[in-house]
């Protein structure tokens, strides 16, 4: 489980690059991540318009993580070990585990606008979770792989996404502007580097069987 939390922190970086969509309405909800091996984290996720958090917790480990989008700077917070660490964009990445799909806003007219490896197709209307989306089907020039995208019409971001590794989710969603203090890092947290982690030594997390 430990390893699917990393690849969670490089998939959400990944999306530092990426531009803001006008329009984008701030609102809280409750995120489930799946992927394919049977792995599963759940969380809450929050979004201001211009910084999102992500609350995940799996198997008793929490993580939270912190993407300041116009700063293109994100932060992993591990509350129970009062550090966090600080990555961004182009930063050097690791690919290992399953391909998460990106969470972030879309331009609800042309989704992949942002994305030139990419082409778009809208195949459908759904009520997923009990918000009215847009059902677009996303496909790399390069691989031929796929990504569905259930794109909600009001608050412009994924209530649901699969592709061939994973599944993201949002329920519940609450429209309105979260407390700016969730995007801040607590005080007293000690900041973990980069560099260790790309050596193996992460900060110490609870043992378990899910940690292999």
């Amino acid at each position: 489980m430990r390893k699917f939390a990393v690849v969670i922190l490089f998939a959400f970086v990944a999306s530092l690059a990426l531009a803001q969509v006008p329009g984008a309405v701030p609102f809280s909800g409750d995120l489930t991540m799946k992927a394919k091996g049977g792995e599963t984290m759940n969380g809450k996720m929050y979004f201001s318009g211009t910084k999102m958090r992500w609350d995940m917790n799996a198997a008793g480990h929490q993580s939270i993580m912190i993407n300041d989008i116009p700063g293109k700077v994100s932060y992993m917070v591990m509350p129970q070990q009062k550090m966090y660490m600080e990555m961004r964009a182009g930063q050097q990445s690791m690919h290992r585990g399953p391909k998460m799909p990106d969470l972030k806003s879309y331009d609800p007219t042309n989704p992949c606008s942002a994305a030139t490896d990419m082409t778009c197709e809208k195949v459908g209307t759904e009520t997923v979770n009990g918000r009215t989306t847009d059902k677009w089907l996303f496909k790399n020039k390069k691989d031929g792989s796929t990504m569905t995208v259930w794109l909600d019409k009001k608050i412009h971001f994924p209530i649901r996404t699969q592709t061939n590794d994973a599944t993201i989710e949002l329920n519940n969603i609450q429209e309105g502007m979260p407390a700016a203090s969730l995007f801040e890092i607590p005080s007293g947290y000690q900041k973990f580097s980069m560099g260790g982690m790309m050596g193996g030594q992460m900060p110490q997390m609870p043992t378990g069987k899910d940690d292999e």
